[in-house]
């Protein structure tokens, strides 16, 4: 039970908007987890891999534009 004198729609506003959307990518034994920016740029959210140095590639830092 929610006791608030705030309005449902204040409360819950943005939960079931339009939020970022996910693409997951493969490369060989990498997982690239993405979502597009405003532009429709992709960018890295999230790299799942079993190899310690892919993390230190510059190019697979989050926020990196993809191609």
């Amino acid at each position: 039970m929610l006791w608030t004198t705030l309005a449902e729609s204040e409360i819950y506003s943005g939960w079931w908007g339009s939020g970022p959307r996910f693409e997951e990518w493969r490369d060989g034994h990498r997982t690239l987890i993405v979502a597009r920016d405003e532009y429709g740029t992709p960018r890295l959210v999230r790299l799942i891999s079993p190899i310690a140095r892919d993390y230190l590639r510059p190019e697979w830092q989050p926020g990196a534009a993809l191609r």
